[in-house]
């Protein structure tokens, strides 16, 4: 297994894993952007902004409000790797969590890439169910194969909607989790759309053998 993600010219719809308590994004905080280059990882000249060296993806450490949470390489070949940022929403009372993961998957579809992370995504709520799930498009690039999964669930007896989204892009596969509380989720969708379309404007490499 390998993996990858692209933040900046920001490229995978990668789905991360969720993790979308706030008390979780709270722990999460105190790790965030570090000194610390991680494994598999370069800096930007900006200082700031982590660049995946395998699939050549850039993460900035802020964007639209966005803050980059712990980098983890969790293949020291840089081949898997997962990153995840956090938005404050309703003026800092909740939160909106996603998580992002690339990594090389040898010839296994976008449908079975999400049905192997779904139980996962859906164990972090309470009483959780399927919305939808099937196909996706990728809008910058059709010919991408894609799945996404929308669920509705509980977490500290309140409501909150997330999704797992995963997409085949050859040698890489991307998942990407979103999170939130379902009173915010307008604002939610709105900040997601946004960096769904900074991370689609990228496009993950094959590294060089």
């Amino acid at each position: 297994m390998k993996s990858s993600m692209i933040f900046g010219p920001v490229a995978a719809l990668a789905l991360l894993s969720v993790t979308p308590a706030s008390a979780q994004v709270q722990e999460a905080a105190a790790v965030s952007v570090s000194d610390e280059i991680p494994e598999g990882f370069t800096r930007a000249a900006d200082g700031t902004t982590l660049i995946h060296t395998a699939s050549g993806l850039h993460f900035p450490a802020e964007f639209d409000g966005f803050k980059r949470l712990n980098e983890k390489t969790f293949d020291p070949s840089g081949e898997y790797i997962a990153i995840g940022y956090d938005r404050p929403l309703d003026s800092g009372k909740d939160h909106l969590v996603v998580r992002m993961a690339i990594v090389h998957i040898d010839q296994m579809s976008a449908r079975d890439h999400y049905m192997i992370m779904r139980q996962a995504a859906m164990s972090h709520f309470a009483a959780p169910s399927i919305a939808s799930e099937g196909p996706a498009k990728i809008p910058t690039n059709r010919r991408l194969e894609a799945y996404r999964g929308t669920f509705s669930g509980y977490r500290d007896n309140q409501p909150w909607l997330f999704s797992l989204t995963t997409v085949n892009y050859g040698y890489w596969s991307g998942r990407m989790t979103a999170a939130f509380p379902q009173k915010d989720a307008a604002e939610a969708e709105k900040h997601l759309g946004i960096l769904l379309g900074e991370v689609r404007s990228q496009k993950p490499k094959a590294p060089k053998r």
